[in-house]
């Protein structure tokens, strides 16, 4: 791993570290015949996730995967998914582990994914389900899903083609697709770079926590 992306991961953590201190609250509650530790969280699916951080990801398990892909992983997720956690903490409900594909959606991983920043996927019209079914097989591409924000909407990472290693919000009910811009300088984020800009926000009390990646297109 090189110096730089050793030191912005090792910061994340600790940021990540900081956030769970100051957001995860442990309670007990009485269901009659037992009692249970619940979790209280200010920060949108935190709960679910409690800011654990799994196993790296499994080796073979990575070797498989991208002989099926065709190519290396985008640098910032592959260096995470192996040194730091596949899956678990992170915006939204979690990070998903690698190639858990949300809504039984069946991604053909060897295509690339067709789309760009100058031309996303617009939503489908509503009356039009043939539309739907043929944006949804485009975008279902060359990606892999990162995160659940809850009613039909994701995280999606690029892994092929021209908009490779950039964050993608989608909403499957719309079949849309457009990529996460940051705030500051409007270009589309890279796997850290979500990662942060939720850390950020989440850490800032003078900020919105990010409760949907869709402010950002």
């Amino acid at each position: 791993m090189d110096h730089p992306l050793t030191h912005r991961i090792a910061r994340i953590r600790s940021e990540l570290d900081r956030l769970k201190a100051a957001d995860l609250k442990t309670t007990i509650v009485d269901l009659g015949d037992r009692e249970v530790v619940g979790y209280r969280c200010r920060i949108h699916g935190a709960a679910v996730h409690r800011y654990e951080l799994v196993a790296p990801v499994n080796p073979d398990a990575l070797a498989t995967f991208e002989n099926h892909l065709g190519t290396r992983l985008p640098p910032e997720y592959r260096e995470w998914i192996t040194q730091v956690s596949d899956g678990g903490a992170g915006p939204m409900l979690g990070v998903f582990p690698l190639a858990k594909e949300a809504e039984d959606a069946a991604v053909d991983h060897a295509a690339d994914f067709p789309f760009t920043a100058a031309h996303p996927c617009a939503p489908a019209p509503e009356d039009s389900d043939e539309e739907w079914s043929s944006d949804i097989g485009k975008i279902h591409r060359g990606v892999t899903f990162l995160a659940n924000e809850g009613d039909g909407m994701y995280n999606l990472l690029v892994l092929r083609g021209p908009a490779a290693g950039q964050v993608w919000w989608h909403s499957y009910e719309h079949a849309s697709a457009t990529p996460i811009l940051h705030p500051g300088t409007r270009a589309p984020l890279t796997f850290l770079d979500w990662y942060e800009l939720w850390l950020e926000r989440a850490l800032d009390p003078n900020l919105e926590q990010v409760a949907s990646f869709g402010e950002f297109v």
